[in-house]
């Protein structure tokens, strides 16, 4: 990783994405690995003249909670920290996520996140701004899982993370303005891809990391930079190859090679993977109602991301799915199963017109026309 990394992100998050003022406060919530990040992080809030307050969660005493004590004791998601400061950032954690395989996803994301209702609550009433850093989620142990090298995706993250909301803005918001006069989305690609999809008015939204300056969303990730079009109910129709792995981390198969889903009527009629299928398979079992539909179209923007493991969706013209639950995007369907299933060198067409070829935007959605 370069040198100065730790200040880069730092800097990036706190000014850019955060708005960070001096006389503001801003809890840093960091677990022990996370550590060399959260000092820089408290460093640099001092040099904007903000007040930082640094929470720890030890991972020793964390697990060692949840072997001594009931469930119901458990550490849990602190809603008491989100009205602390004018602005939060979580460092996520364990490192040692192994330890938390078999733990039901539900009582795993109040143990591990900070998404659950009494802290999405909490942060709402106070308007804390929130983001979370996914560079810690590039450790020794993660990498090993996912079969990747460990300094090649945190120097991904780092110079993804370091890319200012305004320029995000910048290239979503041209790109907004044209979805917003589509009706109709259609998607190719060579490995057999074609799936044919309308959209929902009113379901745009895009995550240029300026969510966090206030209401009516209090949070972002750090990197971010997508396009979210939700679709309309019983539309989708065709097929959908994928081209990049689903990574799972608290999965007995962390890597999924995906092969073919084929939608019917809005709905995922059958799928099949090169490996990892039945983990996919399990989740999905489990989904109930909701699991199977189509519910948004998800472009990603962020140039500095190429193939980071969790974060692929967001790579500049890569077309993903989201298949399952929507809660996440603003959507109304609850499904506890949610999956984003990405493919990278798509052709897109909007209303029959090109916008995306080969992964790469079209300045005016003609045939022919300079890529952006």
């Amino acid at each position: 990783m370069r040198p100065g990394a730790e200040s880069t992100v730092a800097r990036t998050a706190l000014d850019g994405y955060l708005g960070v003022r001096a006389g503001e406060t801003v809890t840093v919530e960091a677990w022990s690995h996370a550590l060399p990040w959260a000092r820089r992080i408290v460093v640099e809030a001092r040099r904007l003249g903000a007040e930082p307050i640094l929470v720890v969660e030890d991972e020793e005493a964390f697990f060692g909670s949840l072997e001594e004590l009931p469930r119901a004791s458990a550490p849990a998601s602190p809603a008491a920290l989100a009205p602390v400061g004018d602005a939060h950032v979580y460092l996520p954690g364990p490192e040692s996520f192994l330890r938390l395989r078999g733990v039901p996803p539900s009582e795993r994301g109040a143990l591990v996140e900070r998404h659950d209702a009494a802290w999405r609550a909490a942060a709402r009433r106070s308007r804390t701004r929130f983001a979370r850093l996914a560079v810690a989620d590039a450790t020794p142990v993660a990498a090993q899982q996912f079969g990747v090298d460990l300094a090649a995706w945190r120097e991904e993250l780092v110079g993804a993370s370091a890319i200012p909301p305004s320029r995000l803005a910048a290239r979503l918001g041209g790109w907004l303005a044209r979805w917003r006069r589509a009706r109709r989305v259609r998607i190719r690609h060579p490995n057999g891809t074609d799936l044919a999809v309308e959209l929902r008015q009113g379901g745009l939204r895009v995550d240029d990391g300026r969510s966090a300056a206030g209401p009516p969303r209090y949070a972002t990730d750090i990197p971010t930079g997508r396009l979210i079009a939700r679709t309309r109910d019983g539309t989708a129709d065709g097929v959908w190859e994928a081209n990049r792995p689903l990574y799972d981390r608290f999965s007995e198969s962390p890597v999924q090679l995906p092969g073919r889903f084929r939608f019917h009527r809005g709905r995922l009629a059958e799928f099949s993977f090169d490996r990892g299928g039945e983990a996919f398979a399990v989740a999905y079992a489990a989904g109930g109602r909701g699991r199977d539909a189509l519910g948004a179209i998800v472009v990603g923007a962020n140039p500095r991301i190429v193939r980071a493991p969790e974060r692929s969706e967001l790579a500049d013209g890569t077309v993903s799915v989201l298949v399952g639950g929507t809660s996440s995007i603003g959507g109304r369907n609850r499904s506890p199963f949610s999956r984003i299933v990405s493919l990278g060198g798509a052709d897109v067409e909007l209303d029959g017109r090109p916008w995306l070829v080969r992964g790469r935007a079209v300045r005016d959605g003609a045939a022919g026309a300079t890529p952006d």
